[in-house]
């Protein structure tokens, strides 16, 4: 019996692994996303939303075909069944391309434009005009993060632009004793520091090393030194500078947001200014 089950298992892997090998590999196109539904049908229920670059795994075509209007545009194409990590549904390829996708944001200002490379969003949201606005959100996906991310001037029309980044990091302290918990997080800003150039139209986003945060944990501890002296004594205070992990208790550091500041300088020395906030959703 136990040979028996032995050869199924088998059985049941080689197959598993024809079909994976038979599938083949699209990347959403959808810039808003696109709908992964239970059915072939634009009004079947709809098990997720598919992020712009997602990879995903074709495993049949339905021959059922659809044309849809986007823009006043036609857009050809089919259901197909496919596989993503968490289901396996139906979406209509119109809107799949073969080749890998870089998810890129895209700031259109004045006088140029720029495109944040590889980063997920939350809201689908992947254009923002600053033409007539000074400040940009982009919601950035649980999944990933602004930092360590090239930042590259498109159609360029400044004398000179200059980009910095800074944080807003939240600190919080705890202990067994009741007294000494505080459950407001603090919130700290950090300086403004430049962004490495990578070429000269091209920026990389800086990233926050553990080294950081110990320092920002010191910072942070000396601004609220009465506040912990107060509740949990000098003791406390001075085993929180002993701390050498982040994630050690008894304190949770965490980023809120990520902001990036562009400098921009016209041909007639004019100097404007621009800001994008990364929100960063609150891990559980």
């Amino acid at each position: 019996m136990n040979y028996l089950k032995m050869i199924l298992a088998i059985g049941f892997m080689c197959n598993l692994a024809v079909l994976t090998a038979q599938q083949e590999e699209a990347y959403v196109a959808a810039e808003s996303g696109l709908s992964l539904r239970d059915q072939p049908d634009i009004s079947a229920k709809m098990l997720s939303k598919l992020v712009y670059g997602e990879a995903i795994g074709i495993i049949e075509k339905t021959n059922k075909k659809l044309v849809v209007l986007d823009g006043g545009e036609k857009v050809s194409g089919e259901w197909v069944k496919v596989e993503t990590r968490n289901h396996i549904g139906y979406v209509f390829n119109g809107y799949l391309s073969p080749n890998k996708i870089a998810r890129t944001i895209r700031l259109n200002l004045d006088k140029v434009k720029v495109e944040v490379k590889n980063i997920a969003t939350s809201d689908y949201k992947r254009t923002h005009d600053l033409k007539s606005e000074d400040k940009a959100t982009i919601n950035v996906d649980a999944s990933d993060s602004p930092e360590g991310k090239n930042i590259v001037l498109v159609d360029n029309d400044y004398k000179h632009v200059s980009l910095f980044q800074r944080y807003e990091n939240s600190f919080s302290f705890m202990s067994s004793d009741v007294k000494c918990n505080t459950n407001e997080w603090k919130q700290f800003d950090t300086e403004w520091k430049p962004l490495k150039q990578l070429k000269t139209n091209t920026f990389e986003t800086s990233t926050y090393t553990e080294r950081d945060w110990i320092n920002f944990i010191e910072t942070a501890t000396k601004d609220l030194k009465d506040d912990v002296v107060d509740k949990c004594g000098e003791d406390w205070l001075a085993y929180v500078k002993t701390i050498e992990n982040v994630k050690d208790f008894p304190v949770s550091v965490s980023t809120n947001r990520v902001f990036i500041k562009f400098i921009l300088t016209d041909f007639e020395d004019n100097v404007t200014e621009k800001i994008i906030e990364f929100k960063i959703p609150k891990r559980s």
